[in-house]
């Protein structure tokens, strides 16, 4: 069979028969199970997924069996019982999500090999497998997770489709492909210093220029700061070195692959180090591309240097759920660049000082400067990582938000289902016993929970009663 998931859910039997799950919610049990093809799945997860965003009923249990048995009818006993959970056998060819990566593994071993034509044909089939958005739709843990890791890898794909062009004389059809990541991403650097390297290669001299007044405007407008180093080493390279005017292939090595990772496509640990800025990638950016849950940026406020704050916010991590939680010195603070970044989504606080440059990427990796200002060190050392979460988290706590919104104003409007929810947990409820009281999800509790902490500035559930209290939010509640 095949089970195609990079796009809308489709299913084919072995002769090509397509297999269409005739309710939703069969649909986001199989997109479940495909998620976790091969392994257990327990039961909770599952009801998670089928029911994600709504009120669980009281019979999701034998519901679940329900769906279990029709989708059993469709793919035979593939789809197996056990005890507390379900799993579905596939193959790894059955499955695009395996096949995609599969082939991004094979192009970056080729290309790290010189062998370019055929990067580039792994690079292009595994994008042809993309048919739309991967996912869309669906809100559960397994699904955003993966829907972000898909997004990065076709970003990667697009990129060492790139790198082969150029390595092997292609530059023109670089370009394209280059022009096409600027769009979608405009504030990802790397992709525009790859962009104006290509261009001096295929003998675009003056759209090379063009490209870097571009991105030097984005950044003015969105981010208030000039390119950093990388742009600007490819704006200085145009027109330099020889085999640029004809897009000739570099030699054997010399094509720039992502620095934080080895040839299997596996992390690695990188060290970027000063004098001449890297020409291809820094690793930073892929680093921030990467993130999973959360992303602490500690910075002077002056936005130069390789870990400049200004810079170093991956608003395409943003718009996928990944926190950002930034700290300036109060010197910054009517810079007008932080009121930018909080409207963009990041969490931005100041205190009197930032005793240092670094981002801290999913509490496991530290980036800290080197000992130039155009070099980084990675760091995943948990006595490097752990500290540095400390110090931030310390001077977080007594940073200034930089939101009006933090401590709320009073007469702060409340939805019902805001007010609701308070009273029952002032009264003692728990989130399951609220959740079913107000007919909505778990989950959904504790994100209305989180969002109101956030605007009444508490830092606990008691002291977010007891400040709605103070705002007069529950008062006529009270009597």
């Amino acid at each position: 069979m095949q089970f195609r998931l990079l796009g809308p859910l489709e299913t084919h039997t072995d002769h090509g028969v397509r297999i269409e799950p005739r309710a939703a919610k069969l649909a986001a049990l199989l997109t479940a199970l495909l998620l976790n093809a091969n392994a257990w799945v327990k039961v909770d997860d599952l009801i998670e997924a089928i029911w994600h965003e709504q009120a669980m009923p009281p019979s999701a249990v034998r519901n679940l069996r329900s769906y279990v048995w029709q989708l059993r009818k469709q793919l035979g006993d593939r789809l197996e019982g056990g005890s507390g959970g379900y799993r579905l056998r596939v193959a790894s060819a059955e499955l695009d999500l395996d096949v995609a990566a599969d082939l991004a593994g094979a192009a970056r071993t080729a290309l790290l090999a010189g062998e370019y034509e055929q990067a580039a044909g792994h690079a292009a089939a595994a994008l042809g497998l993309w048919r739309g958005a991967p996912l869309d739709g669906y809100d559960f843990p397994d699904a955003r997770a993966t829907a972000a890791r898909l997004d990065e890898l076709h970003r990667e794909l697009h990129e060492l489709l790139a790198q082969a062009q150029l390595g092997a004389g292609r530059a023109a059809e670089a370009v394209a492909v280059l022009r096409g990541l600027t769009e979608r991403e405009p504030l990802r650097e790397s992709t525009w210093a790859r962009l104006i390297e290509a261009l001096g290669r295929a003998g675009r001299m003056a759209e090379g220029v063009a490209a870097f007044e571009r991105v030097r405007g984005i950044l003015a407008a969105e981010l208030g700061v000039e390119p950093g180093p990388e742009v600007t080493a490819a704006r200085h390279g145009l027109g330099t070195g020889p085999g640029r005017e004809s897009g000739a292939a570099r030699p054997v090595g010399a094509v720039p692959v992502p620095a934080d990772r080895a040839a299997d496509g596996r992390p690695r640990l990188s060290l970027v180090v000063g004098g001449r800025p890297a020409a291809g990638w820094t690793g930073i950016d892929a680093l921030l591309a990467g993130a999973g849950h959360e992303v602490l940026v500690m910075s002077s406020g002056r936005g130069d240097g390789p870990i400049g704050g200004f810079r170093r916010v991956d608003f395409d991590n943003i718009r996928r759920g990944v926190r950002y939680r930034v700290l300036f010195p109060d010197s910054a603070r009517l810079s007008g660049v932080l009121a930018r970044l909080t409207r963009l989504g990041a969490e931005v606080r100041t205190d009197q000082a930032a005793p240092m440059e670094a981002i801290v990427i999913d509490r496991t990796v530290a980036v800290l400067p080197g000992e130039s200002r155009a070099g980084v060190a990675v760091f995943r050392l948990p006595g490097v990582v752990t500290p540095a979460v400390e110090l931030f988290e310390r001077i977080w706590q007594a940073g200034v938000p930089l939101s009006p919104a933090e401590p709320p104003e009073t007469g702060t409007v409340l939805t019902r289902r805001e007010r609701d929810l308070l009273s029952l947990l002032c009264a003692g409820s728990t989130d399951e016993s609220a959740a079913a009281r107000l007919g909505i999800s778990v989950r959904t509790v504790r994100r209305l929970v989180s969002d109101l902490m956030n605007r009444l500035g508490a830092r606990s559930r008691f002291q977010a009663g007891a400040k709605a209290m103070d705002q007069g939010w529950l008062l006529d509640r009270a009597g």
